[in-house]
């Protein structure tokens, strides 16, 4: 979440929120362990940052996952616009490349009309 900010050189944050999905192939013993967990190292990474998680979203579906909002109020010479880049700029990659596309493609596979469209070109 903070990383989108940061890679934009933006080093402040305002806010955050954070957006959490529980499974619903968890148990509720499972469940009482593990999101709190989650939810702990979520307001860790924003306390280190100098900033705080002031609201969020909860809900089940069948994959875990975690992230966020985070907002920063700044004037336009404080952050970098990824479309001036040129050639020999260097590149921060904060995550791999093609993660959600590969869960998109994922949650087609049950969707003929889209996965028709993609399937030639997926390995």
């Amino acid at each position: 979440v903070l990383s989108d900010l940061f890679a934009m050189g933006v080093t402040d944050c305002d806010n955050m929120l954070m957006l959490l999905s529980c499974s619903n192939k968890m148990t509720d013993k499972e469940r009482d362990v593990i999101i709190p967990i989650i939810m702990r190292g979520f307001k860790d990474a924003a306390e280190e940052a100098g900033t705080q998680v002031t609201d969020g979203q909860t809900v089940i579906n069948p994959w875990m996952t975690i992230g966020g909002v985070a907002t920063s109020v700044c004037q336009s010479n404080e952050y970098i616009m990824p479309d001036n880049a040129v050639v020999g700029d260097v590149l921060v990659l904060t995550k791999p490349l093609g993660t959600q596309v590969a869960v998109n493609a994922y949650q087609w596979l049950d969707q003929p009309e889209r996965w028709n469209r993609i399937k030639l070109v997926v390995s």
